[in-house]
């Protein structure tokens, strides 16, 4: 009789815990973190860092276990891998998922961002959190962004110079996808969407001619600069590059992140904005001192668009931006514009403060 009435109250107790999510969150826990890239890279530093302010801000209640280089989930599986279980954070970017993030994906459309990657970042959590439409598309896949993600500008890195950008004309290019797809075919090229960790195969063994959208930082976690000799910002007038990837970032699914104490989840929300603020700036900083080490170490030439060119670029750029507007709004996805629109205006909000 004692040994079933133990059992019956660890039953109970056990269901206490499981229908109580504050319960859950104060004991300790670890969170298994699904990163494509490699440890020894600045991205790996910034996860690093992130997981011990974790650990130290929780009172050691929760640790965050590095899974390095899709060891635990690929990247282009980031969104059902968080919603399965297998990882507790993986880096999700919307447009290895365009069937549920058409909104989300609209982030990235050419041209998104300038020169001021905090700014940035900001608005594109701004547009998650308050825009209704992005808002109700986030909510519909239950996740919660923790982290936030830029990639600085996405040049385009080549073996051989091309002395304009109409010389892309015909080459197989990789891509980023979403509207970059349609960017790179007002080029003329060829676009081939892959992730990044297939890049440095590709084109080492000509499988493809360019590797478009080339954000500088992470193609240092990839060493992309050892199988390219040129880097081509095709960028318009009066900015550095032509825009890149911000709807991207480490999300937690909703249902986990309720289940934390509301002191938890007050304490991610603060480092967010924290986490922001560290990875902008840094990345500025960083982007020089990589170009300088790629110039001298491996002896990259970087171009800029000649006026001609700039001129080109923001032409198709833009065509390309209208063809992924129309595509969208005839899937049934209406208010793609109003997205892009707050969006821009976040963004300007955010520069103009800072």
């Amino acid at each position: 009789m004692k040994r079933d009435f133990l059992k019956l109250m660890g039953g109970v107790a056990a269901a206490s815990i499981v229908g109580t999510p504050t319960v859950f969150a104060q004991a300790n826990t670890t969170w298994k973190m699904a990163i494509p890239v490699a440890e020894k890279s600045w991205f790996g530093e910034m996860h690093k860092w992130w997981g011990a302010e974790v650990e130290k801000r929780s009172g050691g209640r929760i640790k965050v276990m590095h899974f390095w280089s899709d060891s635990l989930v690929k990247w282009a599986d980031a969104l059902p891998g968080i919603q399965s279980g297998i990882a507790d954070l993986a880096w999700v970017s919307s447009t290895y998922f365009p069937t549920q993030f058409p909104h989300y994906m609209t982030l990235d459309q050419i041209f998104n961002f300038g020169d001021d990657y905090v700014a940035g970042m900001k608005a594109a959590i701004d547009t998650i959190e308050n825009q209704p439409d992005l808002k109700a598309e986030i909510a519909r896949e239950d996740i919660v962004i923790l982290m936030p993600h830029i990639s600085g500008h996405a040049p385009v890195g080549t073996r051989q110079q091309l002395n304009s950008v109409r010389e892309l004309k015909g080459k197989t290019l990789r891509t980023y996808g979403g509207a970059r797809i349609d960017f790179y075919k007002a080029l003329e090229a060829n676009p081939i969407f892959m992730p990044f960790g297939d890049m440095y195969a590709a084109i080492d063994r000509g499988t493809i001619d360019a590797l478009g959208d080339m954000a500088i930082l992470l193609s240092n976690a990839f060493k992309l600069n050892e199988v390219i000799k040129h880097v081509h910002f095709l960028n318009p007038p009066g900015v550095k590059g032509n825009g890149g990837s911000v709807a991207s970032g480490f999300f937690m699914t909703g249902a986990k992140f309720r289940a934390l104490s509301p002191e938890i989840r007050a304490m991610l929300m603060q480092l967010r904005g924290e986490y922001t603020e560290r990875y902008g700036k840094s990345l500025m900083e960083l982007e020089g001192t990589i170009m300088e080490d790629w110039k001298k170490r491996s002896r990259i030439v970087f171009h800029t668009s000649s006026p001609e060119d700039e001129k080109f670029m923001l032409e198709r750029g833009n065509a390309a931006n209208e063809l992924l507007f129309k595509r969208q709004e005839a899937a049934g996805h209406k208010n793609v514009r109003a997205v892009w629109s707050y969006f821009q205006e976040a963004r300007k909000k955010h520069e103009a403060k800072r």
